[in-house]
């Protein structure tokens, strides 16, 4: 051998010596140690200790001692003490938009008197800046919604009746224009009506009091068109500023991505506070189907970022959103059969599903399947809004046809949103195609109160079919769907979607042994739902959703262990730390 090839060797071998030594000298950036760590991995379902370099996990250990290689003088140790870790949560379903507007803007469907609407008006002022408007409203929305609906008309003769005088004192520099849940009434303040030039006005729908308008309007009221062409639109600065507050909600319940059903505007939106570290969440953009087309013709793909157009983890275009039918509570979610509490109507359309101008009654299912088709021809799955027994069975059934029309592959992972009322005949159409079935936990305290009314007993039993998809092998996933819908507000947090999914019930505990029990699921099926089943809804199983070597570190640390715990504790949970990528973006103060 000559001495050249003697140094070349020599030099490798020195090479891979020092390459080895450097990574096993390799130093993590935070270790959780002594936890009760929930991997949700089959091969090592409980570790102790976890390790993060970078934006990813380094290590999974069952030792603590384990982690002392690990650990260098810039490595952040965190002693859990004993405490609950989990992949970080995925909620499947929001509307973001919503929900942070909400946030700077009013909601006062809990609100039914006086000091419940000031409250909640001094709680938007820290939001606003003198001269802009508040707007927003569904008073009474959860008095009404909580009764039959064929007892409303009664309960609105006595309905409250909010004035002007009672808001001005709080609201003097900014015009508020706020409406009831039936928008049957509306509430302009005096800076209202006065940018309106209605401030002596007595037209007709105005009430007044003494001569004098109260700032209560019944609609229909020409007073309602001058004060919408005076009202002046959020500005992008508050839009913004509710947004950042609503990922910070988020962060501290241990939220690390969301399946958003996306308007336009908010990518722009959302890659801005990407760009200012204010996105402390990963997000999975849901277009309206409409846009499908449109999408198709400007080149957007599937998993790419709205901005750069690049792939992204944290930021992309996702799933197309369709709406197949309308909802349980108002009547208007498609049933096989006609509705037990009103017999005239088996519920209706939407725009996407039909033309009908007279209440969306007649289908087009034609024009739903081209929108759809074109989408997946374009990269994208679909994901489509079907709450009836009668909406699960077309929706499924138009899968199926694009299946074959398509491939298989091409519909893979799609999803019935909701879910919520599936025939026997129907779950065997769910796995053939890699159907998802993304629930709504959280619907079930606010049906509980009328979903036997729309029902009936017998078909009620079909409610929410949770332990029916893990029976049949269905990929489950579960979302909030905040901030709600009709007269119901649908909190955020975990825990009541894991104690709605495991106790099936109310958040006062009822019924005693839960609604339907035979459809409750046990808590480690609630965390798959929330945790690795909606990262492999995104794709994203090989890289998130589990706490394992390699994978991105989105993590969320409990303060109790939800499955050792007794069940009706769960609503006690509180989280403790937040970590997304590798960083915390949230930790409970001492």
């Amino acid at each position: 051998m000559d001495k050249r090839r003697l140094v070349l060797i020599v030099s490798l071998l020195l090479c891979v010596a020092l390459f080895g030594l450097s990574c096993a000298n390799k130093k993590g950036d935070i270790v959780l140690k002594n936890g009760k760590v929930y991997t949700m991995e089959e091969d090592q379902p409980w570790a102790n200790t976890v390790v993060i370099s970078g934006n990813k996990i380094a290590a999974v250990l069952d030792n603590p001692e384990d982690a002392e290689s690990y650990i260098g003088p810039e490595t952040s140790v965190i002693d859990l003490e004993g405490k609950f870790v989990v992949p970080g949560f995925i909620d499947a379903h929001t509307h973001f938009n919503e929900f942070a507007e909400l946030i700077c803007d009013v909601d006062l469907m809990p609100v039914s008197e006086d000091e419940g609407l000031k409250e909640e008006l001094r709680r938007v002022l820290q939001f606003v800046d003198d001269g802009e408007w508040i707007t927003g409203g569904k008073w009474d929305g959860h008095r009404l919604w909580n009764v039959d609906w064929r007892l409303r008309d009664q309960l609105k003769k006595n309905r409250w009746k909010p004035d002007r005088w009672t808001i001005d004192p709080i609201t003097p520099n900014n015009p508020c224009f706020l409406w009831s849940w039936d928008k049957e009434l509306y509430l302009a303040n005096t800076a209202a009506l006065k940018a309106a030039g209605l401030e002596n006005a007595k037209l007709s729908g105005m009430v007044l009091r003494r001569g004098k308008p109260t700032g209560l309007i019944r609609t229909g009221s020409p007073a309602l068109d001058k004060l919408e062409e005076v009202m002046h639109p959020k500005t992008d600065s508050r839009i913004l500023k509710g947004m950042r507050a609503g990922f910070q909600q988020l962060a501290s319940e241990g939220i690390v991505e969301i399946h958003d059903i996306t308007v336009e505007k908010y990518p722009e939106r959302y890659a801005k506070l990407q760009d200012e570290g204010s996105l402390t969440c990963r997000v999975w953009m849901r277009p309206d189907l409409s846009r499908s087309a449109e999408f198709r013709d400007k080149g957007l793909k599937m998993k790419t970022h709205p901005v750069t157009g690049k792939r992204d983890h944290y930021l992309r275009y996702g799933a197309f959103k369709g709406y197949l039918d309308g909802l349980m509570g108002s009547h208007g979610a498609l049933l096989s059969e006609p509705y037990a509490d009103r017999p005239d109507t088996y519920g209706h359309f939407r725009p996407h599903s039909s033309d009908d101008p007279n209440g969306y009654k007649i289908p087009n299912l034609d024009k739903m399947y081209n929108m759809m088709k074109i989408g997946l021809e374009a990269g994208y799955i679909i994901d489509t809004h079907a709450i009836g027994d009668s909406a699960a069975t077309l929706l499924l059934d138009m899968y199926g046809k694009l299946a074959e029309e398509l491939g298989t592959e091409k519909i893979a992972r799609s999803r019935v949103i909701h879910a919520q009322t599936i025939r026997e005949k129907d779950f065997a159409k769910f796995a053939p195609n890699s159907i998802i079935a993304e629930g709504t936990p959280s619907n079930v305290p606010d049906d509980l109160r009328w979903i036997r009314r729309r029902l009936g007993q017998e078909r009620e039993r079909l409610s929410h079919p949770f332990r029916q998809f893990f029976k049949r092998g269905i990929v489950f996933l579960m979302g909030s769907d905040i901030p709600g819908a009709q007269g119901a507000t649908f909190p955020s947090h975990p825990r009541t979607m894991i104690h709605a999914a495991v106790n099936r019930q109310t958040f006062d505990h009822k019924p005693a042994g839960g609604w339907l029990p035979e459809h409750k699921i046990s808590v480690h099926e609630a965390l798959k739902a929330y945790t690795i089943n909606a990262a492999y809804a995104v794709f994203d199983e090989d890289v998130r959703g589990s706490i394992k070597k390699d994978k991105l570190a989105d993590l969320a640390v409990c303060d109790r262990n939800l499955i050792e715990i007794d069940p009706a504790d769960i609503l006690n949970m509180e989280i403790e730390m937040t970590i997304v990528n590798g960083k915390i973006v949230f930790e409970r103060e001492k």
